[in-house]
């Protein structure tokens, strides 16, 4: 059987048409990288934009993995991130904003133009960090700029700090017998290469670095928390904690779910003027919140209501009380009143089945109408296969004169995420 060549890519033809690209749409060499990037996405079917909306109108940016300055497919990064800050200042009005976070963080450059936007961004709407799972490092500080901040309670949050890691192979090369050259212009330049010793001068002048870029991550964190000296110098040695520790440690402002978060601002920002600038969202009970939600949901939506005026009773008029009997018939009504909207959202998930609840959908009718969905996916879901069938059968029979598949083993390989983003972290 002869070998298809259809899963091999010749690393070559990658850079060709990268630089093709690049050159037909005119791009300058900065954001060649990002559209390239962007392709790659869109033919793997990821989505990298980490915007989304919810159908009640709250701004979600997503921020996921580790941290970088430019574009990648499969991570948040602060390039795409800042895109989605924009695109939401350019809206005509401004929705509530959560940043749903998960990452350990990552490099320093290119976080700061990411927190001047969030930190702009909080004071004019409610803009509330969610952390599910973990939310350390670069990632905690950009949810230090947010106005208020939540963790779930299984997530890990803080690590407060900055590092900055070269390796030094100069005793390796020299029990291999190699020898490291290196032409400078000064005792600084050239720091970290390849072979070469670290001297004490170059360790303290890193060291310098690093503290600086600290000191201002310190600051957002102490402006952004409220935070004084001693309470700072509690958590900024690089720790995490689990977010009940991290609450009484001033880090977050509670412990609850994404859910509750979502739940607690809409039931104090949702359609409201923010009372003040940088608005606060307040811990409270998240599931007290998320039940005044779900009630404002299923509430049917209709017009004014007539106001039925109240009997006038005479002074003098006796009030016969209800009769236990009148009193087991309305409990009788209240049980025939079928399913309420705790079994439509069990049985349609929560907002479908508080829709159809709204809505006064019967049960049956419900069901019936949902069956009907399911069978509609399926038959869609097997028309697709039957079509990814008839296309694999094509693609098999392409190239059958082919003799042997690309061997790219020998081709020079492109430099790998950790050598190009090698750099000051935190």
């Amino acid at each position: 059987m002869t070998p298809s060549r259809l899963w091999q890519i010749d690393q070559r033809f990658l850079a060709a048409y990268e630089a093709r690209l690049a050159r037909k749409a005119g791009l300058d060499p900065e954001t060649i990288d990002d559209v390239f990037t962007e392709y790659v996405a869109d033919a793997l079917g990821v989505d990298s934009k980490p915007l989304t909306m919810t159908d009640d109108g709250i701004a979600v940016v997503s921020v996921i993995g580790p941290l970088y300055k430019g574009k990648s497919p499969f991570v948040s990064n602060y390039k795409s991130i800042g895109e989605a800050l924009t695109a939401i200042e350019q809206m005509e009005q401004l929705p509530p904003v959560v940043l749903r976070i998960d990452s350990p963080g990552g490099m320093v450059a290119g976080l700061d133009p990411v927190l001047e936007q969030i930190d702009r961004l909080s004071e004019k709407t409610p803009v509330v960090a969610s952390i599910n799972g973990m939310g350390a490092s670069a990632a905690y500080r950009i949810a230090s700029k947010a106005g208020s901040i939540f963790a779930s309670r299984d997530s890990e949050v803080g690590s407060i700090g900055t590092y900055w890691q070269l390796l030094d192979y100069s005793e390796a090369f020299q029990k291999a017998g190699i020898r490291s050259v290196l032409l400078t212009t000064g005792d600084y330049k050239g720091i970290g290469a390849t072979g070469e010793k670290l001297t004490p001068k170059q360790i303290a002048f890193l060291q310098e670095s690093v503290d600086a870029s600290n000191t201002q991550f310190l600051e957002d964190v102490r402006s952004g928390r409220g935070m004084t000296d001693t309470n700072l110098d509690e958590v900024s040695d690089g720790r995490w904690w689990q977010a009940g520790d991290a609450e009484g440690l001033n880090l977050i402002d509670g412990v609850a779910s994404f859910e509750n978060v979502l739940a607690m601002i809409r039931s104090q920002f949702l359609n409201e003027e923010p009372a003040m600038a940088k608005p606060k969202l307040q811990p409270g009970q998240a599931v007290e919140a998320e039940e005044t939600a779900v009630a404002a949901v299923a509430t049917p939506a209709a017009g004014p209501v007539a106001e039925v005026a109240e009997p006038e009773l005479d002074d003098n008029e006796d009030v016969e009380p209800a009769s236990e009997d009148e009193l087991t018939g309305d409990a009788e009504i209240v049980e025939a009143a079928g399913p309420g909207l705790a079994e439509y959202m069990a049985a349609f998930g929560d907002a479908e089945g508080a829709r159809m609840f709204r809505d006064g959908i019967a049960f049956d009718q419900a069901q019936q109408q949902s069956l009907h969905e399911l069978r509609g996916t399926v038959q869609d879901l097997k028309a697709e296969l039957a079509q990814l069938r008839e296309q694999a059968q094509l693609l098999a029979s392409i190239s059958p004169d082919e003799p042997v598949g690309v061997n790219i083993a020998s081709q020079p390989q492109r430099s790998s995420w950790a050598d190009a983003c090698r750099g000051k972290k935190n």
